[in-house]
C-alpha cells in the first residue's frame, strides 16, 4: 500500500479552494515529511496552516496508483 494525503487551503479572503496540495509515499511517515518540507518552503501554504485554513485527507491507495512521469506527459497531437 502506498499514500495520498491531500491538503486544500482554504482562501482567507472569500473561503473558497483555490489550491490543493497533494503528497504521496509509500508510508504514511514519508507523505508528512513530504509536506512538512513543503510547509517550510511555500509561505501560502505555511500561512494557511497556521491560521487553521487547511484540511486534510489521508487515504490509503495501491501502489500502482502513485504518480509517474508518464502521468503528465502531454498527448501528442493526433491532427
Amino acid at each position: 500500500m502506498a499514500y495520498e494525503l491531500e491538503v486544500a487551503i482554504i482562501d482567507g479572503g472569500d473561503r473558497t479552494i483555490k489550491v490543493v496540495h497533494l503528497f504521496y509515499g509509500l508510508t504514511v511517515r514519508e507523505v508528512e515529511t513530504y509536506k512538512r518540507e513543503h510547509l517550510a518552503s511555500c509561505e501560502y501554504f505555511r500561512s494557511a496552516e497556521k491560521e487553521g485554513r487547511t484540511v486534510e485527507e489521508l487515504s490509503e491507495i495501491d501502489d500502482d496508483e502513485l504518480p509517474t512521469e508518464e502521468d503528465y506527459d502531454e498527448e501528442e497531437d493526433e491532427s
